[in-house]
């Protein structure tokens, strides 16, 4: 990767100057990477400011004013008989900071180190202690520890860029220990008061333990000017200076982020194709003789936010269907539809697409939460009645779905369905069709771009070319299970089709 390459951009604060069209950015993908990390046990040393009495720290001002003075005139200095004034003598000798020599009372060395920044003596006591620190193996920065689903476990995990730093981490971890040793102290002591008092004296041993992971979450942002080439956006995970010293885990999600980006070939023409045939009304304006024109279309979505309404049943998406904006536009779909009636037993179909870093993301289980529940019909006894999953992978499924509460099923890769082509249906309710394919004409990010509808007449397509496309019977992966998906998909001549005019207006809602 180039040095000069921007890999991190902030958003502009309130009051800047408004940014101008080829500005613009929009989320096109969001990620949730493991971060290989490790924990140590670091034993090692604190000075910490100490308590000592008023007396003794006013001794300690007069000799260093006056070293060498007689104990009688100290004691008529304080007006302390001699038992008074041989207990606060004691106190300060047994911590060192005086001695005593023919009558006379001295400041020690270590006395008058305490008198370096001014005539108040800066007193601390040197104490040991061992703290278990987990430290990530890309930057070495701190990294905390905290319990994971199964889902989470089997996300990918950021290549370590620096195989001798991991393979000698402990020698290592003595000066990150320094150097984050106000970030470290700050998460156990909470009170700052607490932290002005103690500062790291030395460390002792290091002893390296169990190696754990930890999520990293981050937002893909495409420009208008630049929409193969999106950045990573990470205020989710870290801001600031915490950021910037983590600078070889941003350059790693940076580097993810580049492998993703593909050439676009002729199936991603055929998804665009399908797309355009399934909502013609609404895309009309984007199919030309080369076909549909995707870059224009992410453009025109980049500049305007789709909303749906009674009136405006079916809206242009971008991104990835589980992003928290594109959830809440499918839960709006839901009310819209929720009083249509059920195709059968109430399920959804979810065509995912055949792209590795598809569902890389802890927001896909919320969708799937959503779909399951939202807007259920309850049954006699007041139960509702959640929607059962069925998510369609072409062949061999990705590790981390296997791991949702909804195992997937399989298709055979026979071509008839593109493998850039995502299709999520509430039958006869709801429908999203996405293509995931760069927008430009060369090598680039694969940008999702579709619409989301509840419009009866797309909702006929999508289910006419499911039917047509998807086998018969499709087996949940691993065991011998199947389901009947055309039965889902027969589009029943008595349904009753709610023109959209018809339909509640819920716009007040969103």
């Amino acid at each position: 990767m180039s040095g000069t390459r921007r890999v991190l951009s902030l958003p502009k604060r309130a009051g800047d100057e408004k940014a101008g069209p080829a500005d613009v950015r929009v989320p096109v993908g969001i990620f949730d990477l493991q971060l290989p990390a490790r924990q140590f046990l670091v034993q090692h040393k604190v000075a910490e400011v100490g308590d000592v009495s008023l007396t003794t720290e006013f001794l300690l001002r007069l000799l260093h004013s006056a070293d060498g003075m007689p104990e009688e005139t100290a004691a008529t200095f304080f007006g302390f008989d001699a038992n008074e004034m041989a207990y606060v003598i004691r106190d300060a000798e047994t911590r060192a900071y005086i001695s005593r020599s023919e009558g006379r009372i001295w400041l020690t060395d270590a006395g008058h180190a305490l008198f370096k920044e001014g005539d108040r003596p800066q007193i601390y006591d040197v104490l040991k202690k061992t703290e278990k620190v987990g430290f990530d193996l890309l930057a070495l920065a701190p990294c905390d520890r905290e319990p994971q689903s199964e889902f989470e476990r089997s996300l990918p995990e950021l290549a370590v860029r620096d195989p001798g730093l991991v393979a000698n981490a402990s020698k290592h971890v003595p000066e990150s220990f320094r150097r984050f040793f106000g970030e470290i102290s700050s998460r156990r002591d909470r009170d700052a008061a607490d932290q002005l008092k103690r500062s790291l004296y030395s460390v002792d041993d290091v002893v390296p333990g169990d190696r754990f992971s930890a999520v990293v979450p981050f937002v893909a942002m495409a420009s208008v000017r630049r929409p193969g080439e999106p950045e990573a956006f990470l205020e989710k995970w870290r801001t600031g200076h915490e950021l910037a010293d983590r600078d070889r885990v941003v350059h790693g999600v940076a580097e993810y982020l580049e492998s993703l980006r593909t050439n676009k070939t002729p199936e991603d023409g055929n998804a665009l194709e399908v797309l355009a045939n399934i909502a013609p009304e609404y895309l009309k304006e984007y199919v030309n003789r080369s076909g549909f024109a995707s870059l224009r279309y992410f453009k025109e979505l980049a500049g305007r936010a789709g909303e749906l309404r009674s009136n405006r049943p079916t809206v242009g998406i971008v991104g990835a269907l589980y992003q928290p904006e594109n959830i809440e536009r499918i839960k709006t779909a839901i009310g819209y539809a929720k009083d249509r009636p059920a195709f059968g037993n109430e399920s959804f179909l979810w065509v995912v697409p055949k792209q590795a870093s598809w569902g890389t993301a802890r927001s896909l289980i919320e969708l799937l939460e959503v779909l399951a529940k939202e807007e259920v019909e309850i049954d006699g006894t007041g139960r509702k009645l959640e929607r059962a999953a069925i998510v369609i992978e072409e062949g061999k499924p990705q590790w981390r779905l296997t791991k949702t509460s909804s195992p997937p099923y399989c298709r055979p890769n026979t071509g008839s369905i593109p493998s850039s082509l995502e299709i999520l249906l509430i039958p006869g309710k709801v429908a999203a069709v996405v293509v995931h394919a760069p927008v430009t004409e060369d090598r680039g990010f694969p940008i999702p771009l579709g619409v989301l509808t509840f419009d009866t007449q797309i909702l006929r397509r999508v289910h006419q070319y499911l039917f047509g496309s998807l086998p018969a019977q499709v087996a949940r992966y691993g065991t011998s299970d199947g389901v009947q998906v055309r039965t889902m998909l027969e589009w029943p001549q008595s349904y009753c089709e709610v023109p959209s005019s018809e339909l509640p207006d819920r716009s007040e809602h969103q």
